[in-house]
């Protein structure tokens, strides 16, 4: 009996996943192979998974969209069986895969966020949801800050990444690439994204269990960015390499009150 096999390399989306986070990867038995997922990330992450087969029967028929929970190893995909063993046989595959839950399409809207920074602090939101500077369709806020203001968690979460290396800032295209950021995962499956921060500013690292108010890094001007400051998002999987970013409300002031946020406004955290 004949057998090949052809691995295509997988390609990733978020910008903000390592290659070696999800790994696919295959067993023999008799009269074919098993098909396995490791996932060494922090949050679920949801595949595409692309079968090419030869004379090969897919247990999990036309099955293409796996969730695997964080943190696991040797998640069975399904396996291949050989139709006819006179016959020759091959398979191959390719996979895509991105951060989250992509059937978890709801979340919680009512969620009243903290402020992106310490207590007694105020800072100018430059450009809110849908700005036309660089928000064009996007529910993203930026925040003036000076290099070097402590960033507060808004919401209690688990980091999935963190990216600090990057020094460079510039509006050109290469420099959106050039950020640096921390991702952290929220119950409800949302992403929040803290970004441009200076070089080695992050107070936290992957797997790191955050609480709401806690300093997790420092600001600063790197990647597309124009001048200091935070820029701030919240997103949802919505398919694979499809993320929408999500309106949020934020308590102001003494924290009594929760609004979403206007841009050009000056807003202070007395909580």
């Amino acid at each position: 009996m004949k057998l090949f096999f052809i691995l295509i390399s997988n390609l990733l989306c978020f910008s903000a996943f390592a290659q070696q986070e999800i790994r696919v990867f295959f067993e023999k038995k008799n009269n074919g192979y098993i098909l396995y997922a490791d996932n060494n990330a922090f949050c679920p992450v949801t595949m595409s998974l692309d079968l090419n087969l030869v004379n090969f029967s897919f247990s999990k028929g036309e099955k293409k969209i796996f969730v695997i929970p964080q943190k696991t190893e040797k998640f069975l995909l399904g396996e291949l069986d050989v139709i006819y063993p006179a016959m020759p046989n091959k398979f191959s595959y390719n996979y895509l895969f991105s951060l989250g839950n992509i059937y978890n399409i709801r979340y919680d809207e009512a969620y009243e966020y903290d402020l992106p920074f310490l207590k007694n602090k105020d800072y100018y939101l430059v450009q809110g949801y849908h700005g036309s500077f660089s928000h064009q369709n996007d529910n993203a806020l930026d925040f003036i800050m000076a290099e070097g203001t402590e960033i507060a968690a808004v919401r209690e979460g688990v980091v999935v990444k963190v990216v600090q290396s990057n020094t460079e800032s510039c509006l050109r295209e290469e420099c959106k690439k050039m950020h640096n950021y921390i991702l952290i995962y929220h119950s409800d499956g949302t992403i929040a994204n803290y970004s441009h921060l200076m070089q080695n500013g992050s107070k936290v690292s992957a797997g790191d269990i955050v609480k709401k108010g806690q300093v997790i890094g420092l600001s600063g001007n790197t990647g597309f960015s124009s001048g200091p400051h935070l820029h701030f998002s919240c997103s949802l999987l919505l398919g694979i390499e499809k993320y929408q970013t999500v309106r949020t409300k934020f308590r102001i002031g003494d924290g009594n009150n929760s609004e979403y946020l206007q841009e050009k406004c000056l807003y202070m955290k007395g909580y």
